[in-house]
């Protein structure tokens, strides 16, 4: 049977792209190790349930410290390292593929003989176009890389530039292994939020959602005002840690519901009830300006329509789709039009996001990785 460990420096239900790709690759027969910070109940058992091995490092905590010291970080860089190498050195392991996902999980290894011993392929999240460090760890490793792989087709040109892998870089979309099931929604809903049960089954108000944090330098006023100003008709719910920002908010828009982070996927059953979703990425950097979230492919499978802002990381698949509108930051006006356009026009723009979500087969592609590489 074909071999595959994912090293990962992050908690599972913090990241979606990474619960894909081992659900996919146990699809298509691969035995999956992961080793990861930390793993919740939710994903202990769902691994259980479809034979993924993991070995969890019990350092989950540090992805949740908002300060970290350098004591620390290094400590904790560490027992990463030793645990990672004690288990990749393991004889067991020779023919294994290693996929490493993000710098983040490359970076405690520096200066290890791993590149010279194993096949490995790295899947890259981030641009890290902020960070010399991360782009330094990225190039050390990629020329003896198997396969580089990242999350966006713009993202696969820059690195190409970047970086000169031995080959294009594959384009893997931040795409969800599957949906919750939406028939279970309302009842998570009435168990667990009944404040937004009632806005929805009892006053019957269309959901404008927004997912995401909830911090100062995300300012998400003026979207709160245009709901607002469309009067009781909507209701305006964020899903997010709130990071100082919802009392604000709430003197705004007194009608805002704030649901706080949910792990993914149960994330989802709030997703899936949503009328139109709300996307703002701020253009700080070629990461947020060339941004692939998971949040697209969230919205589109469950045909909601989405509005964001213009940056092209949105505005090319929400145009080349006709799935959702694009407004400029703060304009008001502008983002109640494009409201009551998709309002009046939802099922087409419905079918679009289905369309959308339907182009993507990342199974199909991790299929064609593993032929490529020899693992079939």
């Amino acid at each position: 049977m074909r071999k595959v460990i994912i090293i990962h420096k992050n908690t599972i239900e913090k990241e979606p792209p990474t619960q894909m790709v081992i659900q996919h690759l146990r699809d298509l027969g691969v035995e999956v190790t992961v080793i990861t910070l930390g793993l919740n109940e939710f994903w202990k058992d769902r691994f259980r349930k479809i034979n993924v091995n993991y070995i969890e490092l019990n350092l989950g905590s540090f992805v949740d410290l908002e300060k970290r010291s350098l004591f620390v970080k290094l400590k904790t860089w560490y027992k990463y390292r030793k645990a990672v190498l004690a288990h990749l050195w393991n004889k067991e392991n020779t023919n294994a593929l290693i996929w490493f996902v993000d710098a983040d999980s490359l970076a405690p290894l520096l200066f290890s003989s791993l590149p010279n011993k194993l096949s490995y392929v790295m899947h890259i999240l981030e641009m890290y176009d902020h960070s010399k460090f991360y782009r330094y760890v990225i190039n050390k490793y990629v020329k003896k890389a198997k396969r580089l792989i990242v999350c966006e087709e713009i993202r696969a040109a820059i690195f190409n530039v970047w970086f000169q892998p031995k080959k294009i870089p594959l384009v893997l979309p931040n795409k969800p292994y599957s949906l919750e099931e939406n028939s279970q929604a309302l009842n998570f809903l009435k168990n667990h939020q009944p404040e937004l049960y009632h806005q929805i089954v009892n006053l019957k108000r269309k959901v404008i959602l927004y997912q995401g944090l909830v911090s100062p330098e995300r300012d998400l006023s003026f979207i709160l005002k245009a709901v607002n100003k469309l009067g009781e008709e909507y209701v305006p719910v964020i899903m997010g840690r709130d990071y100082g920002m919802i009392e604000k908010y709430k003197k705004q828009c007194p009608s805002l519901i704030h649901i706080s982070f949910i792990p993914s996927p149960q994330h989802l059953y709030i997703t899936s009830l949503a009328n139109i979703g709300i996307l703002m990425y701020d253009p700080i950097s070629l990461n947020q300006i060339f941004c692939a979230p998971n949040k697209i492919f969230e919205y589109s499978g469950y045909g909601i329509p989405m509005i964001g802002n213009n940056i092209p990381g949105l505005k090319i698949p929400f145009e080349k789709y006709n799935c959702g509108r694009i407004f400029d930051n703060g304009n008001i006006d502008e983002l109640c039009q494009n409201i009551l356009e998709i309002n009046e026009n939802h099922e087409q723009f419905s079918k679009n996001a289905i369309r959308l979500y339907n182009s993507v087969d990342n199974k199909a592609f991790l299929k064609s990785v593993l032929e490529e590489l020899d693992y079939s």
